[in-house]
């Protein structure tokens, strides 16, 4: 009886442990919906960045924006803006994302948008027709504050980007009047 209740007892917890562990059955926060931009490297002497800015759809309708940027600085932190207007234009800051961080040589920004600092509710639908451009700034304040280090046109803009790919189309310097 004791062998019997021992064999049964060592089965539930195998069956428990691998019911648990099955990751098949995991939910995914995100849907199938997203979209991935390449930055293009910004106006830094000698920038040597490459990176990507990808838009997630999460299940609740909100954009999830994923910066990767190779080539950083050890230790480094970029402010990063979601601006109004494409990047030829000096548009007005739509709002901060999530400043951007070395991490093991790369540097990461992962931000959830719900709102853009007018208080417009966003949604990933609207952020993928938005007009609108994201930039990663060299540093917060100092001499270098204007500096891009990486961008790209987002929305309707997104197809403008290879121009300033091939050099035929210039970013402008960023407003220095933000706070982050």
């Amino acid at each position: 009886m004791k062998k019997l209740l021992s064999s049964c007892l060592i089965l539930l917890v195998t069956f428990y442990t691998w019911s648990c562990s099955d990751s098949g059955n995991e939910i995914s926060e995100f849907t199938d919906n997203e979209m991935e931009l390449a930055l293009i490297p910004g106006s830094v002497e000698g920038n040597t960045t490459t990176g990507t800015l990808k838009i997630r759809e999460r299940n609740d309708g909100k954009a999830q924006i994923e910066i990767t940027l190779n080539n950083v600085i050890s230790g480094a932190e970029h402010p990063v803006h979601l601006h109004f207007g494409d990047l030829s234009s000096d548009g007005d800051v739509a709002t901060f994302l999530t400043t951007l961080k070395e991490q093991n040589g790369i540097g990461k920004s992962v931000t959830i948008l719900e709102s853009l600092d007018n208080n417009t509710q966003i949604s990933y639908n609207d952020l993928i027709r938005f007009d609108g451009s994201v930039k990663i700034h060299f540093e917060s304040s100092g001499p270098l504050e204007n500096e891009i280090l990486g961008s790209t046109n987002i929305g309707l803009n997104s197809d403008q980007n290879q121009a300033y790919f091939d050099g035929t189309k210039s970013i402008t310097v960023c407003n220095s009047n933000f706070g982050n």
